[in-house]
């Protein structure tokens, strides 16, 4: 088992490798309504906050490997576009080691940047981060490190007008290092948290590479910060058994720097626990960039609904944002993972 579980994922390495496809991308994870840095129980939930990774309801098993697929789509190519399906999509792959205190994580992939919104252009990414998350808990709290790093490798100003030339820009055309696409950071967070009720926070940037020198700064910590409120039932009720109707919803604030940095997201979902290794959950979120204290400005707003199935050992998720103020943009997810 060891062996055909060392040749999956090196296949998968491969394919991600040749193809460009699958990549981490600098989304914020938290961004998604099934996650936040209050959140903990799943695997999934150590990539918003390391802490987590000591309040897993279940064992995980020592390895994990999750492939996912985004786009964000403009409503106007519709009809007029060669490819109106493929406009800036961003296709990820991470695979995970995991102990009792420690995960190691490769993530791998590319990004299509589409140059200008009424011509077939991209400039595509291949990137890779390597990610090493610790924790450590007491009762009713964890915290956690994270030390990350990578590069990016670009294929520039590709015309993609089909879906071979797809295959052929991301397989045989020449890339070049990306300049200044060198990263690396350590980061910090913990999770409390006291019956139904989680609070948590996470600096990503605490020291970070910045000019080819590491750089400690206010700036880069407040923009890089994340605090969270959570509250949800158990996952069992007080008489032990499995809890069919879980709530959760949380409330967070990131990028506390100013205006220009600070986005708040609301979200909710309900998981169904179908059994103990068996649920269905659904979600729905609200997040507004570039938020302004004490108001509301659906201009900058994104609204999202997804759907989560999860099987022993196997999940899958499907998902959609939209732009909150006229649905001009939406941007479809797909994502599949297996723990084992």
């Amino acid at each position: 088992m060891p062996m055909k579980r060392f040749v999956l994922t090196l296949m998968l390495l491969l394919l991600s490798l040749g193809l460009a496809a699958f990549s981490i991308t600098d989304e914020n994870p938290e961004d998604s309504p099934l996650s936040s840095v209050a959140y903990s129980g799943r695997f999934s939930d150590v990539f918003s906050n390391p802490a987590a990774l000591r309040l897993m309801e279940t064992d995980p098993g020592p390895f994990a490997l999750s492939l996912s697929f985004s786009d964000a789509l403009r409503a106007s190519l519709f009809g007029s576009d060669p490819m109106p399906l493929l406009q800036n999509q961003k296709w990820n792959m991470q695979a995970s080691f995991i102990a009792r205190y420690v995960a190691l994580t490769a993530f791998f992939g590319a990004e299509f940047e589409r140059r200008e919104a009424d011509e077939p252009y991209y400039d595509i990414h291949s990137s890779l981060r390597i990610e090493v998350d610790m924790a450590y808990s007491v009762p009713h709290l964890s915290i956690g490190m994270r030390v990350s790093g990578g590069n990016k490798m670009i294929r520039r100003d590709k015309l993609v007008d089909s879906f071979s030339s797809i295959f052929a820009n991301a397989w045989f055309s020449p890339f070049e290092r990306e300049s200044g696409s060198e990263s690396f950071d350590v980061g910090i967070g913990a999770i409390a948290y006291w019956g139904p009720f989680s609070g948590g926070f996470y600096i990503g940037r605490l020291l970070t590479l910045l000019n080819d020198d590491i750089y400690i700064g206010l700036d880069t910590i407040s923009e890089s910060m994340s605090v969270s409120v959570a509250v949800g039932a158990g996952r069992f009720t007080d008489s032990g058994d499995l809890r069919f109707f879980r709530p959760r919803m949380a409330l967070t604030m990131s990028g506390l720097a100013d205006d220009e940095t600070r986005s708040v997201e609301a979200e909710a979902e309900i998981t169904f626990q179908l059994l103990p290794s068996s649920s269905v959950t659904l979600a729905a979120s609200y997040l507004e960039q570039q938020h302004t204290l004490f108001s509301l400005r659906p201009e900058n707003g994104f609204v999202s609904f997804f759907l989560r199935g999860e099987g022993s050992g196997f999940s899958g998720t499907l998902g959609v944002t939209f732009k909150a103020d006229d649905f001009s943009v939406f941007s479809p997810f797909v994502a599949f993972s297996y723990i084992s």
